[in-house]
């Protein structure tokens, strides 16, 4: 008796978990599409050749903007953010001698609804990146910095009047060889 008890007393405990997978509380709206909004910001700042390509397949209407030097490329775009609203993105990439100097911004003007504390925390607790998170009465805000990697640097804020990711990526280079080529 005490045998078939502790079987189905195990078995109780086991079957517990499969049920409490059907209620998962699931992420606010818009706070997925932010987060993909800063990986496209990323792809940007590291200077990847194939950012506007990768954008695009993400549904941004991005694309490379004339450069007055064959060292700086800068990049602008905008795609509907669901639940967020209408974003612009602007990125530009400087190559140094030593270093590539990556920007992205992305900007949504009146964002929807009332989640901005969720969608930048959502941001803000990415495994790669960490920092300060403040919550004031003007809005929701982080200042980052990527783990291991002291040349990311994220800042990201919800208001009122903005929804904003701000990102530099500084990367180093092998030096140059004297003379300049």
């Amino acid at each position: 008796m005490r045998m078939a008890l502790a079987i189905s007393a195990a078995l109780l405990v086991c079957a517990t978990p499969a049920v409490a997978q059907g209620k998962t509380k699931s992420a606010p709206a818009g706070a997925a599409e932010a987060v993909k909004a800063l990986e496209v910001c990323e792809t940007f700042a590291r200077g990847d050749v194939l950012a506007t390509q990768s954008a695009t397949e993400q549904g941004w209407d991005a694309y490379e903007q004339a450069s007055e030097s064959p060292f700086v490329k800068s990049y602008a775009g905008g795609k509907d953010l669901a639940g967020i609203g209408p974003a612009n993105l602007f990125s530009l990439v400087e190559t140094y001698p030593q270093g590539i100097f990556g920007y992205c911004r992305v900007d949504v003007s009146g964002p929807t609804g009332s989640k901005g504390a969720a969608v930048v925390r959502a941001i803000a607790t990415l495994p790669r990146y960490g920092g300060d998170v403040r919550a004031t009465d003007a809005g929701d805000f982080a200042s980052l910095q990527g783990i291991g990697n002291t040349g990311t640097m994220l800042l990201t804020h919800w208001t009122a009047d903005a929804f904003v990711i701000q990102l530099t990526i500084v990367t180093p280079r092998a030096a140059p060889v004297a003379g300049g080529v």
